[in-house]
C-alpha cells in the first residue's frame, strides 16, 4: 500500500535519495552541492528569504580547515541540530579549490561505503552524515578506512558527523561491548560543535540579524542557534502535544533507540502504534513544522525515519522512558535482518541492560563463527561473572582472529595469577594488531622488571597510533630511563590533546623541577582545550573560575559540555550561571546535567523549582537525587514539606538525615523543637 505523506515533505527529503546506480554512492560536483542533500536540517520558511539563513561562523571553522588539509577521517560531533553538518559543508565549500577537491561522494549505507573502497576515488570528500549508520560489527572497518584514505594520501577526506547521544550509545569512550571501532574512533580527535554560541559566535550572529530566523534564535536563550533555525523545539512540542500521527512518531523514535537505524517500513509503525486512520496519521507525522523538519522524515516509498532531534531529546529527559517491550519483540521476530542491523540492535539492547535480547542476536551471528559476535558473547558472560563461559567464547573469538578477545584472555589469566598464559595471549593480541594488547604486554613486562621489553611494547603501540602507548612509554622513561626524553614524549602526547598527559606534566612541574615550568603547563592546557580536548576545556574552565575570569570560564564550560565529561561541565556551568544570578539559564543547564544522571544537578534543580513554587516537580527531582544516592536530598525534602505546611512529613525527612549524622538536619530539628514544642516529637 502507499500513502501520500505530503508533497512538500517529499520535495524536502526526496533529494536525499537522489539518482544513483544500485549499489553505487551518489556523486556531486563541488559546484552543485546542496546542503540539504548533505543532511542539513531544513530551516523554517520565511517568505522571500533563501531556504537557509546565512551561515554564522563558528569557532571550529579554522580547525575544520586544518583537518581537511590533512586528509583522512574528520569527525564532527555534537548534539542533534547543533550545526555539525552545516559547518562541515561550509568547510568543504571554503577549502575545495585550495585543496583541489573535485567532488563529494555520498554513500547511502555501509554496503555502498565498502563498494566505494574497492575503487578509491581521487580528490574527493566522502560524506558520512550520521556515522553510526555506517558502523556494523561495532567497527568502521579498518581495511575500508585504509583503502579510502591511506596515510600517504591527503587528497581524500572522510567527513563524518556523529551526535553526542550516538557516540554514547556506541560506547566509544566507555568499557562496554568493544571491538575495532575503538581503534579508529578513539584515534580520530573529534571536532566538537556546541549547540549554543559563545560570545564571539554570538557577536558574529548579531551582524546577521537581518534574517528573522537568526534574530529569533538570538532572542530565545532556551535552545541553540541550530535547534531554533531547524525548529527543533517546535517539532518536539508538536509530537509531545499529541495528534493523529504521534503514535507513529513514537514508534519510529523507539525503533531508532533500539538500534534500528535504517528507514522503517510504514507497516512496522502501524503495527507498533495501534489503531488509527492511517492516511491522516501519516500526513500529520510528515507535515513540515513551519516549513522546517517534520516529526517523521520520508526516506523511500512508505519508509520513514524519526527526526534525530526527537531521539536525542527523549534520551535527555529525566528518567528517560524504557524502549517498550513490544519494540524488542518486533525486532526479535523480524526475519532477514542484515548482519550490521543485528549488531546495532544487540549493541542497543546491551546498553539498555537487555542482555537476553543482545545474547540471542550474538548467538545467531556466532553460529557462523563471526568473531565479533563471539567476542561479545564473552563480554556478556564476563559482565555476569561467568568467567569460565567468558573464557570459552573469548577462546573461540581468538581462534577466529579477534585481537580484543586475545587481550581479554590475557587479562583473565593475569587476574588469576597465570603470568605465563597472560604473556602468551598479550603477545598474540599484539601480533594481531591490538594496541591494548601491546600496552598490557608492556605493563606485564614492567611489573616483572623487564624494562627494555616494556619500552619496546609501549613504543610499538605508540607507532601504531595509540596515544595511550605513547603516554605509557613516556612514563616508563620518566621512571626508568631518560627523564628529559620522557618529558619530551609526554609533552608530545599532551600537545596532541591527551588530557591525562597534560595533568601528568602538571604533576611534574612542582617548584624546583626544571622539567616543565608552570607556564608550560598552562600553555599546554589551553592548547589541548583549544584543539578540542573537552577534559582539558573543563580543567581550564575551573581554573579561570578560580581566577575570577567568569566570562571566559563560562565559555569553556560550555565547550566542555559537549565532551565525555559533559554532565560535570553542564553542572559547573549551571552553578556559575546561578552565581551570576542568571537563574533561567542555570535551570536549563541543571536540567541537562540532571537528564544525564548527575544527582547534584537534580538536587540544585529541585532547589530552583522549590524557590519559585513548583513544589511537585521539585519533589520529583529530590526523590530522583535520593534514588541516585545523593543523601543530602533528605534535608531538601524536609524543607520542602515544611514550606508546604506538612510539618510531620518534614520532620520525618529531617530526622532521617539527622540519624545518619547530617549536622544541618540536627541543628534544624533543635531549633524547631525550641520554637514549636507542640509539634516536636521525642528524639528530635
Amino acid at each position: 500500500m502507499s500513502f501520500d505523506s505530503g508533497s512538500r515533505a517529499r520535495r524536502l527529503f526526496g533529494a536525499l535519495r537522489g539518482r544513483r546506480k544500485p549499489g553505487h554512492a551518489r556523486t556531486l560536483r563541488i559546484d552543485e552541492l546542496d546542503e540539504t542533500i548533505l543532511g542539513v536540517h531544513p530551516a523554517w520558511t520565511v517568505p522571500g528569504a533563501p531556504p537557509l539563513p546565512p551561515y554564522v561562523p563558528r569557532n571550529v571553522d579554522a580547525r575544520l580547515d586544518r583537518a581537511l588539509a590533512r586528509g583522512g577521517l574528520v569527525l564532527v560531533q555534537g548534539d542533534s541540530a547543533a550545526g555539525k553538518t552545516r559547518s562541515a559543508a561550509q568547510a568543504v565549500r571554503r577549502n575545495a579549490a585550495r585543496l583541489g577537491l573535485r567532488a563529494v561522494v555520498i554513500p547511502r549505507d555501509a554496503a555502498e561505503l565498502r563498494e566505494l573502497a574497492r575503487t578509491p576515488p581521487e580528490r574527493t570528500v566522502v560524506w558520512l552524515d550520521d556515522l553510526e549508520r555506517f558502523l556494523s560489527t561495532d567497527s568502521l572497518d579498518d581495511d575500508v578506512l585504509g583503502a579510502l584514505c591511506p596515510p600517504d594520501r591527503r587528497d581524500v577526506v572522510l567527513i563524518a558527523t556523529l551526535r553526542r547521544q550516538a557516540r554514547d550509545a556506541l560506547g566509544i569512550d566507555g568499557d562496554v561491548t568493544t571491538s575495532r571501532n575503538r581503534r579508529i574512533l578513539t584515534r580520530a580527535k573529534p571536532i566538537w560543535i556546541a549547540a549554543r554560541l559563545d560570545e564571539a559566535e554570538a557577536a558574529a550572529a548579531h551582524d546577521l540579524r537581518a534574517d528573522p530566523r537568526v534574530a529569533a534564535a538570538l532572542d530565545d536563550p532556551t535552545a541553540g542557534l541550530g535547534e531554533q533555525i531547524a525548529n527543533g523545539p517546535a517539532v518536539l512540542q508538536r509530537w509531545r502535544s499529541g495528534g493523529e500521527g504521534a503514535a507513529l512518531v513514537s514508534a519510529a523514535v523507539d525503533l531508532r533507540r533500539a538500534g534500528y537505524l535504517d528507514p522503517v517500513p510504514l507497516l512496522w509503525l502501524i503495527d507498533l502504534a495501534g489503531p488509527m486512520t492511517v492516511p491522516d496519521a501519516v500526513a500529520w507525522a510528515t507535515a513540515p513544522v513551519h516549513g522546517a523538519s517534520p516529526c517523521l522524515l520520508p526516506a523511500g516509498e512508505d519508509h520513514y525515519v524519526a527526526f534525530g532531534y526527537l531521539v536525542d531529546q527523549t534520551e535527555l529527559r529525566p528518567g528517560a522512558p524504557e524502549v517498550p517491550d513490544r519494540v524488542w519483540r518486533k525486532l526479535a521476530a523480524t526475519p532477514g535482518l542484515r548482519r550490521d542491523q543485528m549488531f546495532r540492535i544487540a549493541r542497543a539492547a546491551a546498553r539498555y541492560g537487555r542482555l537476553t535480547e543482545a545474547v540471542a542476536l550474538w548467538t545467531t551471528l556466532a553460529a557462523h563463527e563471526d568473531p565479533f559476535a563471539l567476542f561479545n558473547l564473552g563480554w556478556a558472560a564476563q559482565a555476569q561473572g561467568e568467567h569460565a563461559a567468558a573464557e570459552h567464547w573469548y577462546t573461540r573469538a581468538a581462534g577466529a582472529g579477534n585481537g580484543w578477545a586475545m587481550t581479554n584472555l590475557g587479562t583473565l589469566a593475569e587476574n588469576r595469577g597465570d603470568v605465563a598464559a597472560a604473556e602468551a595471549w598479550y603477545r598474540r593480541a599484539a601480533d594481531a594488531g591490538d594496541t591494548k594488547g601491546m600496552t598490557n604486554l608492556g605493563g606485564l613486562f614492567a611489573e616483572t622488571g623487564r624494562i627494555e621489553q616494556a619500552r619496546a611494547s609501549y613504543h610499538r603501540a605508540a607507532m601504531s597510533g595509540d596515544p595511550v602507548g605513547l603516554r605509557k612509554e613516556a612514563v616508563l622513561e620518566l621512571l626508568h630511563g631518560d627523564r628529559p626524553r620522557g618529558i619530551g614524549l609526554l609533552r608530545k602526547v599532551a600537545l596532541a590533546g591527551d588530557a591525562t598527559a597534560v595533568r601528568l606534566i602538571g604533576l611534574l612541574s612542582e617548584p624546583g623541577d626544571p622539567g616543565a615550568p608552570r607556564s608550560d603547563v598552562e600553555a599546554l592546557r589551553r592548547l589541548a582545550a583549544e584543539t578540542g580536548d573537552t577534559g582539558a576545556a573543563l580543567d581550564l574552565a575551573r581554573q579561570l573560575w578560580n581566577e575570577g575570569d567568569l566570562d571566559a570560564a563560562e565559555s569553556w564550560f560550555e565547550r566542555a559540555a559537549d565532551g565525555e565529561n559533559g554532565k560535570v561541565a553542564e553542572f559547573g556551568l549551571a552553578v556559575l550561571l546561578e552565581q551570576r544570578e542568571r537563574r533561567d539559564e542555570a535551570e536549563q543547564w541543571y536540567r541537562r546535567a540532571a537528564g544525564h544522571g548527575l544527582p547534584e544537578a537534580m538536587l540544585n534543580l529541585g532547589a530552583i523549582l522549590q524557590d519559585r513554587g513548583d513544589h511537585d516537580e521539585a519533589e520529583q527531582w529530590y526523590q530522583q537525587a535520593l534514588a541516585a544516592g545523593h543523601l543530602a536530598a533528605e534535608v531538601n525534602l524536609g524543607a520542602l514539606y515544611w514550606r508546604r505546611g506538612d510539618l510531620a512529613e518534614g520532620q520525618r525527612w529531617y530526622r532521617r538525615a539527622a540519624d545518619r549524622g547530617d549536622e544541618l538536619a540536627k541543628r534544624t530539628l533543635e531549633v524547631f523543637a525550641r520554637e514549636h514544642p507542640e509539634h516536636a516529637k521525642p528524639g528530635s
